[in-house]
């Protein structure tokens, strides 16, 4: 055996340690086999927690191939993955966005009748490749994890022809898992990998969110003092409700020591914004992908990148110093290791028991992108209360 193995073995027995919700799924899933006969064909990061989930799935009679999202692959606990459940993981720690978008081809060439997309990278495939068109009438349904994914889903939904449950749209995921999850971990993998101290810092929280709410109110209980920027002038409204102050993009980022993207669009630091920083800023993304900023360009532009440390690159640009983290991908589960335990346990079941609705009765569910059923939500949301609250897991 070798040590990596064992290291993504010792990972994924953590997590099934604090995940009861997924692992009492699993055992059922075991008598009752749902997908059996079934390809799932999944885009989701690879680490340990979605480790316990697959095992849940392949005990329900799933075949898995699986693929991640550039910077977030847990190369051990792939490793792991492969060897015990008998999942095709592609993908590996330093692939570049390139490599994502052709494992996701592979991903449907391995011809999937469920989809658990992350992102809507496989719909969008599916839908806009010819060498995938013969296939989607062999797709039953799927779901979607993001934010992201669920806004790209909406544009897709004249072409689909199976329905996608939404997991993004569930309270329980929006408030549970994108506000306090994300929230808890993006401050922990920033400061995982900068080592430096967020109180005083003036931080630039763009977006606002179910994600960038919870990112600001953790930042803000570590004393940091921060700006949101939003442009939905509801959402900037209970921004200010909450105590933030808002600004525009341009004067809330030039008077940033630290500038977080959480908005899951493309565009949003862009090379008109560069000059603006101020020198020394930190920069980090944990919207979907490093497309937030317009990195190609700083790249591009800058007369000196060094890699300082392990996540952190120095850009040395028209005589400022800016810090990038985590080459702009997802910093809490790229520099850190993700939502907490505990919250993925309620996000994956919401996964799993929607992936068995699909499974049995996908034929009563419109063909459109829709939210779980909110018997599937109050399921998950009772198991979290016997498991979190009543046997003193929390």
């Amino acid at each position: 055996m070798t040590d990596t193995l064992q290291s993504g073995r010792n990972r994924i027995q953590w997590a099934k340690a604090h995940m009861p919700i997924v692992a009492a799924l699993g055992q059922e899933f075991a008598k009752t086999r749902p997908f059996e006969g079934l390809t799932l064909g999944i885009c989701l990061h690879v680490e340990a927690k979605t480790g316990v989930w697959l095992e849940a799935l392949t005990k329900g009679g799933a075949n898995v191939v699986i693929t991640g999202s550039p910077g977030t692959t847990q190369d051990d606990t792939a490793e792991a993955i492969r060897a015990d459940y008998g999942v095709q993981v592609l993908g590996h720690r330093n692939e570049t966005f390139d490599d994502h978008i052709e494992q996701c081809r592979q991903v449907l060439r391995a011809k999937p009748q469920l989809l658990s997309d992350n992102g809507a990278d496989l719909h969008s495939l599916l839908f806009s490749e010819e060498e995938f068109a013969d296939q989607i009438p062999q797709v039953i349904g799927a779901t979607e994890e993001t934010t992201t994914g669920a806004t790209r889903l909406r544009e897709l939904a004249p072409q689909q022809s199976f329905p996608t449950l939404v997991i993004n749209d569930t309270q329980a995921k929006r408030i549970v898992e994108n506000r306090y999850g994300v929230g808890s971990s993006v401050v922990d993998g920033i400061m995982r990998a900068t080592n430096v101290m967020l109180h005083g810092k003036r931080v630039a929280v763009i977006g606002y969110g179910y994600c960038g709410s919870g990112v600001a109110m953790r930042l803000r209980g570590m004393g940091a003092h921060v700006t949101v920027v939003e442009q939905d002038p509801l959402i900037r409204l209970e921004a200010h409700m909450e105590g933030f102050p808002t600004e525009d993009l341009e004067p809330a980022i030039g008077d940033a020591d630290m500038v977080v993207t959480v908005t899951g669009y493309d565009g949003i630091i862009t090379r008109e914004h560069f000059p603006l920083l101020k020198h020394g800023v930190i920069l980090a993304n944990a919207g979907h992908f490093a497309t937030e900023m317009e990195l190609d360009y700083l790249r591009s532009e800058a007369t000196q990148v060094r890699r300082i440390r392990e996540q952190v690159e120095a850009f040395e640009f028209r005589g400022k110093t800016l810090y990038l983290l985590s080459g702009g991908n997802l910093v809490n589960l790229a520099a850190g290791d993700g939502n907490p335990v505990e919250i993925m346990d309620l996000g994956l079941a919401l996964q799993a028991l929607s992936l068995a609705a699909m499974a049995k009765n996908a034929r009563e569910y419109a063909n459109a992108p829709q939210p779980v059923p909110r018997g599937i939500e109050m399921q998950v949301a009772r198991l979290a209360v016997d498991h979190w609250i009543r046997k003193g897991l929390s």
